[in-house]
């Protein structure tokens, strides 16, 4: 008997991450101008780190959402789940990511907290980003300056911060989750 609750239970983990690795790319699409890379791994079987890389074909610009649920393992990865799913829905309403953070912040009000980072960046250089509560990017090494701002859920019609800033074609820009910084080894 026990023995079968533990099988059911790590087909539910593996089914989770199944789900959790389909919304999450492990094949990024194609973003001309752009060069995107990615690494993506949990701490556990299922993590709440998530991101969307959303091309815009139309306006030649590219939609990226960064972001961590409070908490590990099951419940925030299946938190997770639901807030790429909800970018998704959001993107093909706007891609103003100030728009995107209010959205998911409705989204997940009662539900749980998370960090959140959306920018855009369009086909000339130019990116917003809307951050709430996430670490800042860097760009070429340097931590672009971000004002703080409450996480995703913690308060029902939140204003986030907002940076306008210019990337050039040789720049390089990193966005991450507190799990790299917070990485006590190689």
């Amino acid at each position: 008997l026990a023995r079968r609750a533990e099988e059911r239970f790590a087909a539910e983990v593996q089914a989770a991450r199944d789900v959790q690795q389909y919304l999450i790319p492990e094949h990024l699409p194609d973003t001309p101008g752009l060069v995107i890379e990615s690494v993506y791994r949990p701490s556990r079987e299922v993590g709440g780190d998530f991101f969307q890389v959303l091309p815009q074909a139309a306006e030649g610009s590219a939609l990226i959402v960064v972001g961590d649920v409070a908490g590990k393992g099951m419940q925030a990865g299946m938190l997770a789940t639901l807030i790429v799913g909800a970018i998704r829905t959001a993107a093909s309403f706007t891609t103003d990511p100030g728009q995107i953070l209010s959205l998911l912040n409705e989204r997940m009000s009662g539900r749980g907290l998370a960090t959140c980072l959306a920018m855009r960046i369009e086909k000339d250089g130019n990116a917003v980003l809307a951050n709430a509560g996430h670490l800042p990017p860097y760009l070429n090494g340097k931590e672009l300056p971000m004002e703080g701002a409450l996480p995703l859920g913690a308060v029902s019609g939140a204003d986030f911060s907002i940076l306008r800033f210019k990337l050039s074609p040789s720049d390089s820009l990193m966005v991450m989750t507190d799990g790299v910084a917070e990485a006590q080894d190689a």
